[in-house]
């Protein structure tokens, strides 16, 4: 089965320009000392993730039909986030301000996130026939 669909490419796409875009951001925040600016643009820079993931997902429902909860967009946006963000460091373009230590930990707490729904998802997965919803099949 095809898993690598045009909407999750597409998201993918629109997740390395946010990333790069957030990168960008909170670097020069932070090398500015604008530190109230810094929750704000997290916050905008999930929000917009969040609606992107969304807007991709229902059409990547409509091009292929399958039932996995969200896991693919998760862990594309995990891979592509955590990627950027240590060749950020490995280039040398963070602020001094800005610690590894951070970045790091954000790995920790999002991976177990991730685990979590890797769970959840073969949890669905159990509950579903060539990943399509018994229900939806069997109406």
């Amino acid at each position: 089965m095809k898993t690598l669909t045009p909407p999750l490419i597409k998201f993918g796409i629109v997740a390395i320009l946010c990333t790069m875009g957030f990168r960008v951001a909170l670097s020069s925040l932070l090398t500015n000392a604008q530190f109230n600016f810094i929750i704000p643009i997290a916050v905008l820079f999930a929000l917009v993730m969040f609606l992107a993931g969304r807007f991709f997902g229902k059409k990547d429902n409509e091009y292929l039909p399958i039932y996995d909860v969200g896991f693919r967009f998760h862990l594309i946006t995990f891979l592509q986030y955590q990627l950027i963000s240590y060749a950020w460091f490995w280039f040398g373009f963070p602020s001094t301000h800005e610690k590894i230590g951070t970045l790091n930990i954000t790995l920790f707490i999002w991976g177990i996130c991730l685990l979590v729904h890797a769970y959840y998802y073969l949890q669905t997965k159990k509950h579903t026939i060539k990943r399509i919803s018994k229900d939806e099949l069997f109406d």
